[in-house]
């Protein structure tokens, strides 16, 4: 079983940089913990606890600096294209201690696996609120090694991802999670 627990500790520093990302109009409106506990999901679904993984568009911090925090042995790379963005997170990153294991990389997630550094490296892309399938596929599978995984949120009454989108981006059919919060999974199979 993949661990998905926060400890108290953790929750709590989750809570305050959420709440300042909150503030700033950078993460929806409903409850700070709600937005952590949909987080968790993420880790919920994950076949397996990555060493290498990606968050597109990673926006306040949802859902990568709660997985940050549930798995310290991974190392993340956030990408977001909003200057003032990148630099909360860079900062908050900072302050948490994970500057030797979260980097934040300011520019479009789009341009992301077109860079030998990250191509074909991560365990684990995610994304919440990035855009539509076609651009999340797109985005995610050049970021992908063989085997790895994209999770991504789906929509309240979401229906699968065309398996023809996925397979021209050389991933396996969407495995939509049945039970709330809902997820889009698929693995990049070449």
């Amino acid at each position: 079983m993949v661990l998905t627990d926060l400890n108290g500790a953790d929750r709590a520093k989750l809570t305050d940089v959420l709440g300042q990302a909150q503030g700033r109009g950078w993460v929806g409106g409903r409850g700070v913990e709600q937005h952590i506990e949909h987080s968790l999901g993420f880790a919920s679904v994950v076949a397996a606890i990555p060493l290498v993984a990606v968050d597109l568009g990673s926006g306040g911090g949802l859902p990568a600096l709660v997985l940050a925090a549930v798995w310290p042995q991974s190392k993340w790379t956030l990408v977001e294209s909003s200057l003032p963005r990148a630099a909360f997170l860079e900062l908050h990153c900072a302050r948490l201690g994970w500057s030797e294991r979260v980097d934040v990389l300011h520019m479009t997630a789009e341009h992301l696996g077109e860079d030998e550094q990250y191509r074909d490296r991560a365990d684990l892309v995610t994304a919440r609120s990035f855009g539509p399938p076609a651009s999340v596929i797109s985005a995610a599978a050049p970021l992908l090694r063989p085997g790895g995984e994209l999770i991504a949120s789906a929509a309240p009454t979401p229906t699968p991802w065309p398996s023809h989108m996925l397979a021209k981006q050389g991933m396996a059919p969407d495995r939509l999670t049945q039970s709330p919060p809902r997820f889009h999974r698929s693995t990049r199979t070449s």
